[in-house]
C-alpha cells in the first residue's frame, strides 16, 4: 500500500467488507481526493489451493473441500460440485434420491 498525502493521489486497499465476501473479494482503490480514479478487483483472496488438494483426492475426498471455499454459502459450492461430478461420469440420478 502507498499513500501520497500532497493533494495528489492515495493509494488503499479496501476489504473485505462484508462477512458474506470474507477473503473473497476486495478492492484496490486510487483516490484523488474524494474522486476514484482507479479501481482493482481483487478476486480469489481466500484462495487456498484447492485444485491440488482435488488432483491428490477422490471425488468423494474432494467434497469437504468444496464446502470452505466461501463459509457463507458452502451448500451451493457442495451443490455445484456434486452436479458436475455427476455429469462428468454420466451418472443419472433418481429422483426419489
Amino acid at each position: 500500500m502507498t499513500s501520497r498525502l500532497d493533494g495528489e493521489l492515495l493509494e488503499i486497499s479496501m476489504g473485505p467488507q462484508h462477512p458474506s465476501t470474507h477473503g473473497v473479494f476486495r478492492m484496490n482503490v486510487t483516490l484523488d481526493g474524494e474522486i476514484v480514479t482507479k479501481l482493482k478487483p481483487v478476486f480469489g483472496y481466500l484462495h487456498r489451493n484447492h485444485e491440488q488438494i482435488g488432483e491428490r483426492t477422490s471425488y468423494l475426498g474432494s467434497m469437504p473441500y468444496t464446502d470452505r471455499l466461501d463459509y457463507f454459502c458452502s451448500l451451493t459450492n457442495n451443490w455445484a460440485y456434486a452436479l458436475s461430478v455427476e455429469k462428468l461420469a454420466g451418472i443419472e440420478v433418481p429422483e426419489r434420491a
